[in-house]
């Protein structure tokens, strides 16, 4: 059996710097890190869903999901529409969120998936 011992400065350093680790380790705990707000266009929309623009349009008019007009262009979050699929407010093929954000990541290989 080896005994290590150490100056009470010492100890006090080691033992304030991981308590520094554990604070900053169950603070990212708490807050994880939120994926940057994914933007799609009409097009992405309807392509990812399977409809059409038009069909796109008519779920607009009745509110059916939400958008955003930026410029005269209808943005749509992933997230708002993923929620909708959840509620089953909209129907999609493929059946399942996963598939469905699956789809939307190989459709768009900017995001690395």
């Amino acid at each position: 059996m080896e005994i290590i011992t150490f100056d009470h400065k010492v100890y006090q350093d080691l033992n304030d710097k991981i308590e520094r680790i554990a604070d900053y380790v169950f603070k990212k705990e708490k807050n994880p890190v939120q994926e940057p707000e994914i933007w799609l266009t009409s097009d992405e929309l309807a392509d990812l869903l399977k409809i059409s623009t038009r069909t796109l349009q008519r779920m607009r008019k009745e509110r059916v999901i939400p958008y955003t007009m930026l410029r005269s262009k209808c943005l749509y979050r992933l997230s708002d529409i993923e929620q909708c699929i959840a509620k089953r407010i909209v129907t999609c093929n493929p059946q399942t969120l996963e598939e469905f954000r699956k789809n939307y990541y190989l459709t768009h290989k900017r995001y690395g998936l």
